[in-house]
């Protein structure tokens, strides 16, 4: 049995399927400012539709000092705001194993 792309929706108890490979996402300062732009997948729950990206590059396409960062912002099909947070940050507990 495959667990397809590995990744499933709780809610719907099914697998994602890959929507699209190779989307150009843009990550955002905390202020909303244009920071780097990455590659990734996009994968989404074909019962309910919603959508994951996932399997972004090691390294960005370009960041917003780089010469070329102006071409690759037109190419953006999802934006990311601000820097990755923990849950716990937002009051959730953090994972414990027993």
């Amino acid at each position: 049995m495959s667990i397809g792309i590995g990744m499933c929706c709780v809610d719907c108890q099914t697998y994602y399927a890959t929507r699209k490979c190779g989307v150009y996402v843009l990550e955002t300062y905390e202020d909303g400012r244009p920071y780097q732009v990455w590659r990734a997948d996009l994968v989404e729950c074909p019962d309910c539709g919603k959508q994951v990206v996932k399997g972004f590059a090691q390294q960005a396409l370009s960041t917003q000092h780089e010469s070329d960062f102006n071409d690759y912002l037109q190419l953006v099909e999802i934006t990311i705001n601000g820097c990755p947070r923990s849950l716990v940050t937002k009051g959730a507990r953090p994972c414990i194993t027993e």
